[in-house]
C-alpha cells in the first residue's frame, strides 16, 4: 500500500508547495516605460533675400586660333626666336623669312614694264594730240576721204596703251604682294602651339608652317541647364552683334581648377550665349571671356596670378540673380513628397510642406511653407516619427548655404 500511496503523496505535496510560493511571492513594481530623446542638430530659420550662383564647367579654349600656312614658295632662311613650340609673340613681329631674291627680281621686272607701258602712252598722247591738229586743218572735202576717224586720230592706240599700263601696274602690285608674303608676320599677340617648318626647309604655296592662337583673351564654353536660365542675367541674344559685349555689366564667373593639391581660381565674365537650346541635353551653351590668361600684360597685380592655360578643365560659379523671400538649406535635409523635418516647441519632431523654388547643386532654395524661428532637423534620421521626442542642439543661420553645417 505504501509503494502506491507515495506517488499521490509527493505530486500532492508539490502542488501544495506551489500555491504556498506563489501566495506568498512578493508584487512585482510597475514602472511608465521611458521615451529616450534623439539628439539632433537643428538650425532657425531666416527668411531673406539670397543670390544664387549655378555652376557649370567647361575647357579652356583660345579665342582664336589660326592654321599659318604660306602663300608663297621658297626656302626658309631665318626664323624667329619666339617659333617654337610654346614660344610667345607680339602682333606684328617676324616669325619667319623666306628668300625673296626671285621675288625682288620679279618686282623689277613689273616696274620696267610700267615704265615701258607709260613711254608708250605718253608716246600714243603726242602721236594724237598731232592727228587732231592735222584733222583741226583739214577740209571737209579732205575729211570725207578718210572713213576710220577715230583710227586716224590715234583713239583706238591711246586706249590700248592705256590698258597696258593699267595691266603692268596690276602686276607690279602682285610682284609687290607676292615679295611682302616671303616674310610672315603675327596676326596678333599670340603662341606657337605647334610648327611643321623650320630654317632650312623649302616650302609651297599652302603649305601649313605653324598653329597658332591669341593670347589677349580666352573664353570657356559652358553649359546650363534649361532650368537654370531664369535665375542668370544673361546677356541678351542682341549683344551678339556687338562683338564680345558689355564686360561691366556681364555676370561674374569664378573659374576654378585643381593644380597638384592646390585650388586655384580666375575670374571671367560671362559676355554672350550661343542662343540656340541643345535639343538633346536641353542645355544652353554661354561662353565666359577670362583676360590675359597668361599674364602677358601688366594688370597691377603683380603678375603673381596662376596662368590659365588653354586646355584647362574648371569649374564655374555664375553669380545669379537675387531671389527674394527665400530659405536656402541643404539640399539633403529635402524628404520625399517635399517635406521637411523640423522640432517644435516641445521638442518633438513636426514634417512641414514645402514650396521648392529650386534645387542648385547642394542648396535646396524653399519660397513657402517655412517661417522665422523654425527649426528645421540637420541630422539624418532613418526613420523619424510625427511627435517623436528629440534634444535639439540650435545652430543660427544667416540664410545662406548651409553646406559647412552638414
Amino acid at each position: 500500500m505504501l509503494k502506491k500511496l507515495l506517488p499521490a503523496v509527493i505530486i500532492i505535496a508539490a502542488l501544495v508547495i506551489a500555491v504556498m510560493l506563489r501566495q506568498l511571492r512578493p508584487e512585482a513594481e510597475q514602472n511608465e516605460p521611458q521615451q529616450l530623446a534623439v539628439v539632433v542638430d537643428a538650425v532657425t530659420v531666416v527668411v531673406q533675400d539670397a543670390a544664387i550662383v549655378v555652376a557649370s564647367q567647361g575647357t579652356v579654349e583660345p579665342r582664336t586660333r589660326t592654321n599659318l600656312v604660306s602663300e608663297v614658295s621658297g626656302q626658309v632662311v631665318s626664323v624667329s626666336p619666339a617659333f617654337v613650340a610654346g614660344g610667345f609673340f607680339r602682333k606684328g613681329d617676324v616669325l619667319l623669312q623666306l628668300d625673296d631674291l626671285d621675288y625682288r627680281a620679279a618686282v623689277s621686272r613689273a616696274e620696267a614694264a610700267v615704265a615701258a607701258a607709260r613711254s608708250q602712252l605718253e608716246l600714243e598722247r603726242g602721236q594724237g594730240d598731232v592727228a587732231q591738229r592735222e584733222w583741226d586743218r583739214m577740209s571737209e572735202s579732205e575729211r570725207a576721204r578718210i572713213r576710220a576717224r577715230e583710227l586716224y586720230l590715234r583713239k583706238p592706240q591711246m586706249a590700248e596703251a592705256v590698258a597696258r599700263l593699267e595691266s603692268a601696274e596690276a602686276d607690279l602690285e602682285q610682284a609687290r604682294t607676292d615679295l611682302s608674303k616671303t616674310t610672315i608676320i603675327a596676326p596678333y599677340d599670340g603662341l606657337v602651339s605647334a610648327k611643321n617648318t623650320d630654317i632650312g626647309q623649302y616650302v609651297t604655296t599652302g603649305a601649313a608652317i605653324a598653329e597658332t592662337f591669341a593670347v589677349d583673351y580666352a573664353e570657356v564654353r559652358l553649359p546650363i541647364p534649361e532650368g537654370k536660365i531664369a535665375f542668370l542675367d544673361l546677356p541678351a541674344a542682341t549683344s551678339n552683334f556687338a562683338g564680345n559685349g558689355d564686360l561691366a555689366n556681364a555676370p561674374e564667373v569664378d573659374l576654378v581648377s585643381r593644380i597638384g593639391s592646390r585650388d586655384y581660381h580666375w575670374t571671367g565674365n560671362l559676355t554672350r550665349t550661343e542662343g540656340v537650346l541643345d535639343t538633346r541635353t536641353r542645355v544652353l551653351f554661354s561662353v565666359v571671356q577670362v583676360e590675359d590668361p597668361y599674364n602677358l600684360y601688366d594688370n597691377g597685380d603683380g603678375w603673381s596670378r596662376e596662368p590659365l592655360r588653354i586646355g584647362t578643365y574648371v569649374t564655374a560659379s555664375i553669380k545669379g540673380k537675387v531671389l527674394e523671400d527665400v530659405v536656402v538649406l541643404p539640399r539633403y535635409t529635402l524628404q520625399a513628397n517635399n517635406v521637411i523635418w523640423t522640432a517644435d516647441t516641445e521638442g518633438r519632431l513636426r514634417p512641414k510642406d514645402v514650396d521648392v523654388l529650386t534645387i542648385n547643386g547642394d542648396d535646396v532654395y524653399i519660397s513657402g511653407g517655412l517661417e522665422n524661428g523654425d527649426r528645421v532637423i540637420l541630422t539624418r534620421l532613418e526613420n523619424p516619427l510625427n511627435g517623436a521626442l528629440v534634444q535639439v542642439n540650435t545652430m543660427e543661420s544667416s540664410g545662406l548655404s548651409l553646406q559647412a553645417l552638414q
